[in-house]
């Protein structure tokens, strides 16, 4: 037990100084993608600090595998450094024992983050969503970007081509009026600031060096251009409060597993039914090509009708007409059909992606440590250096496969269980061997790394020697 609390008590502050850099990282990501369009628009720092909480459980959801990745190969680099794993095996103790509580505090966490990311992870970001839905109602300018188009304004369309970030002043503005049962008009601005009235009940918008382009009412064929060097238009009914609404909508991420499994078996339902409904469209009788002009009705003929009426030219051009246009309206029928039945497998493929995610990345703090330990082990050169070159090669490499994997089942190239579970298999696989690798060492100071370096330097002074005998 003193050994184990003396390995435990050794991850600690790599994996706590690990999961703080790590969080940094996508904090400040998060603070230059998103909040840059927040910060500056006035809302009160209470907002903006739930906002950032809300989205610190994703953070968290990520973070703490690679940090379990780092901390593994920080603690084991310097443990082999000191050579107190040498100690250890002097004393009898194989290193794998050493592996075991680290093992066991993985499969805690692990089981820790498969409940955070099916119940904490949904709500927060279920919360998130709802909040920014309520800040867009509350400012809606606080996501004014350029070159896009803004609706949420009642009776307004606003087109920015520029927005100042310092000053915030609007650049290129175009706005379609429609409010009153006016004719429209289309104003065009050089500039234009925002301002709100009556306690954020009434938007201003300032325009200045621009035009309205207006149609008149009684004579639509009469068109009127008017210049103006300043212009306010009032935009009312817009309320500054922020003013929290129940969100009914739920998207993928924002569901525990149990919700994201009915919808999966009413998208199998779905799926079903599309094609028991459809089924005799589909697979249509191959005879039902060889038709008969009765009318203007093709009905299924006989071998003597047919022959009759591929006799008669004028109504085998018309029965050949006919056909053509009935089997292109029944390929176009089928071509929505198959439509169909793609969405709703991409749909069963979506949820089956996020329901395995839940688990396949909780499942990575195991499957790291069995690559971390033996490799801090082996490499004999502890500290954060070691740690953070190995922990980003193999994050990578576990990332690029996850991320690939989930687009490809998107795509309904590969299905979600494979997508989601290979790179944990790899890496997985990956540990096993390096763990059987460094069981096999002798650890008498001719470890691996040790070993590949002294190559690498014999190699080296050989092509010196062989270069001064030339």
């Amino acid at each position: 037990m003193i050994l184990v609390r003396y390995v435990l008590r050794e991850h600690v502050a790599p994996f706590i100084a690990a999961l703080s850099v790590i969080t940094l990282l996508f904090v400040i990501d998060f603070l230059v993608t998103l909040l840059d369009s927040v910060l500056n628009k006035g809302l009160p720092l209470g907002i903006v600090l739930e906002i950032f909480v809300l989205n610190l459980a994703w953070m968290l959801a990520l973070s703490v595998p690679m940090a379990v990745l780092a901390a593994s190969l920080m603690a084991f680099g310097r443990l082999s450094a000191d050579q107190e794993i040498t100690a250890v095996k002097a004393a009898g103790i194989p290193p794998l024992v050493l592996m075991r509580p680290v093992l066991v505090f993985a499969t805690l966490l692990t089981v820790l983050l498969i409940v955070f990311n099916n119940w904490v992870l949904p709500e927060a970001n279920h919360r998130a969503a709802a909040l920014m839905s309520a800040i867009s109602r509350k400012k809606p300018h606080a996501f004014i970007d350029e070159g896009r188009l803004l609706t949420q304004f009642p009776g307004v369309q606003i087109w920015i081509q520029n927005i100042d970030p310092v000053s915030g002043t609007l650049y290129g503005v175009q706005i379609f009026e429609t409010e009153g049962g006016e004719q429209p008009r289309i104003v065009i601005a050089d500039s234009a600031s925002i301002v709100y009235k009556d306690g954020g009940a009434t938007l201003l918008l300032r325009l200045r060096s621009g035009e309205n382009h207006i149609l008149d009412r009684d004579d639509p064929g009469k068109f009127f251009r008017i210049r103006f060097q300043s212009q306010d238009l009032v935009v009312r009914n817009v309320d500054d409060r922020l003013e929290r609404r129940e969100r009914s909508h739920r998207g993928d991420r924002e569901m525990p597993v149990e919700m994201m499994l009915d919808i999966v078996n009413e998208a199998k339902k779905s799926y079903d039914k599309l094609l028991e409904d459809n089924a005799k469209e589909i697979w249509i009788d191959v005879d039902a090509l060889l038709v008969k002009v009765k009318g203007d009705t093709l009905i299924p003929a006989s071998e003597k009708g047919f022959r009759e009426l591929i006799s008669d030219k004028a109504r085998h051009r018309t029965a050949i007409q006919q056909v053509h246009t009935w089997e292109r309206g029944r390929m176009r029928s089928i071509g929505r059909v198959a439509d169909q039945l793609e969405q709703e497998k991409k749909r069963i493929s979506q949820y089956w992606v996020e329901i395995y995610k839940k688990f396949s990345i909780p499942l990575a703090c195991f499957v790291f440590i069995l690559v971390g330990a033996p490799l801090g082990i082996m490499a004999r050169r502890g500290g954060i250096g070691t740690g953070v070159v190995y922990s980003l090669l193999f994050y990578i490499l576990y990332w690029v496969g996850l991320i690939g994997g989930e687009n490809l089942a998107d795509r309904l190239l590969v299905s979600p269980a494979i997508a989601m579970w290979t790179p944990n298999a790899i890496i997985g696989m990956l540990g096993v061997v390096i763990t059987w690798r460094m069981t096999r060492d002798n650890y008498s100071g001719n470890s691996l790394w040790a070993r590949t370096t002294a190559r690498l330097r014999w190699k080296r002074k050989a092509k010196i020697a062989a270069k001064e005998r030339a």
